[in-house]
């Protein structure tokens, strides 16, 4: 099995709110002390941040604490979510100020990316998407976003690699790039080699897909860009511990990484809102590295010829072998 690499959401070590409680269950965490906290979780060797963290922090400060402390900044995210100016939307908001704004965080993202040595900027489009029907016109707001993304993508040419992250819902009752197919018959549609899929465990149990079948779709395109790890009792984005909830799943899911060929990073996209962050952190680690060690001891031989029967009796008691001893 190959070796995987793991980064944290440096959010994951922040405070964290929810709907009913937005003030935090926790307290606000700088991001200095945010990126020391990843470094102390065994096998975190890079970091996820946002654009909007440098409002906070100096690039070349973090750039300097993030390699004080060991870490690479895998991936800039960008925030056009978090403010009410996105309420009806960011890249397809029909106000043309507005959309300007959008893609400007998005150019912002490539120049923080740049500043910092990251090799990739995120894109999860969460403000763009409809609550009722009849409220949008999706012809145009799937034009606009294709344009919008076209112009961040030909801006981060050719060093940075841009990921389109779907989900279902929320904070929109439905986001526009909502499941996998979509994120890839979007990209295509995008048509630049610079951008491809981001998937995220808990977007993809939401969607109820089988995440290992969206792996295995998006790598036959080469356009598996990033993952983001978690899990979630899949009816919400729960942002739970990895392989917590579904261990078949994240086991299968793994797999396919390992027989596509994923050379990315596994990105924890975690909101331990009531556990110690860097506790559950170390379990995500472990977990994932258990289970791809697990892995290390799979017939795989046996899987291929019990696959080839169709059989699930035959591929169960292959694959069980690793969890049952």
């Amino acid at each position: 099995m190959a070796e995987f690499k793991y980064s944290a959401g440096l959010w994951l070590f922040g405070n964290t709110g929810d709907r009913f409680n937005l003030a935090g269950y926790k307290h606000p965490v700088p991001i200095k002390e945010q990126i020391q906290t990843a470094a102390s979780v065994k096998g975190i060797t890079g970091i996820e941040c946002h654009q909007t963290d440098f409002d906070e922090i100096n690039p070349k400060d973090y750039a300097r604490i993030a390699t004080d402390c060991g870490l690479v900044t895998t991936n800039v995210n960008t925030n056009v979510w978090g403010s009410a100016k996105w309420m009806y939307g960011a890249f397809a908001h029909r106000s043309p100020d507005v959309r300007a704004d959008a893609i400007a965080e998005g150019k912002r993202s490539v120049d923080m990316a740049r500043e910092i040595g990251s090799p990739s900027v995120g894109l999860w489009l969460g403000a763009d998407g409809f609550d009722y029907p009849f409220q949008v016109d999706y012809l145009t707001q799937w034009d606009l976003l294709v344009d919008g993304v076209r112009q961040v993508a030909d801006y981060a040419k050719p060093d940075i690699r841009i990921g389109i992250e779907y989900k279902l819902r929320e904070p929109r009752t439905r986001m526009t790039i909502g499941d996998a197919g979509k994120a890839l018959a979007f990209v295509q549609e995008v048509g630049f080699d610079n951008v491809g899929c981001v998937i995220d465990f808990g977007h993809a149990l939401q969607c109820r897909e089988s995440p290992a079948e969206s792996v295995a779709i998006f790598a036959r395109h080469n356009k598996l860009f990033n993952v983001h790890f978690n899990d979630s009792f899949r009816d919400w984005d729960d942002d739970m511990i990895p392989g917590t909830v579904h261990i078949w799943e994240t086991l299968e899911f793994l797999y396919y990484c390992k027989v596509t060929g994923y050379q990315g990073w596994f990105g924890l996209d975690m909101f331990p809102y009531r556990e110690d962050s860097i506790s559950a952190a170390q379990m995500a680690v472990d977990n994932i590295i258990a289970m791809a060690d697990a892995l290390n001891e799979l017939d795989i031989p046996a899987l291929k010829k019990a696959q080839e029967s169709m059989d699930a009796i035959k591929s169960q008691k292959v694959i069980r072998r690793l969890i049952f001893k």
